[in-house]
């Protein structure tokens, strides 16, 4: 895992970290982006569980894999089933960990 700033970490690429199986990269970069959305932990914990339910493709065909537009767009391209289902359910739980912690933090 990479160290950065959160200015810097927040441009990372999530989909392609995702694609080259560098879960752990991809982990602070996706909280800090779903974060700025406005993006509730809770929402990526359901998408975790339709993911481990349902599968990686059928999350991604669903029209709004979270509640707003621009949320479903930031996690589409998260969406992919060469992650394994499993495998992305129990990052999308990390990833809303990290947002909860940071939330609680900044309290």
């Amino acid at each position: 895992m990479r160290i950065r700033p959160d200015d810097q970490a927040v441009h990372d690429d999530v989909a392609a970290l995702l694609r080259a199986g560098r879960f752990s990269d991809a982990l602070v970069p996706a909280a800090l982006q779903a974060d700025r959305l406005g993006v509730l932990p809770r929402s990526l914990t359901f998408l975790a569980e339709i993911v481990r339910r349902g599968g990686t493709a059928y999350a991604a065909e669903l029209p709004e894999p979270l509640p707003t537009p621009e949320q479903s767009a930031l996690v589409r391209p998260w969406l992919h089933p060469e992650a394994g289902d499993e495998r992305l359910a129990r990052w999308l739980d990390g990833v809303a960990a990290v947002i909860e912690a940071r939330r609680v933090s900044r309290r």
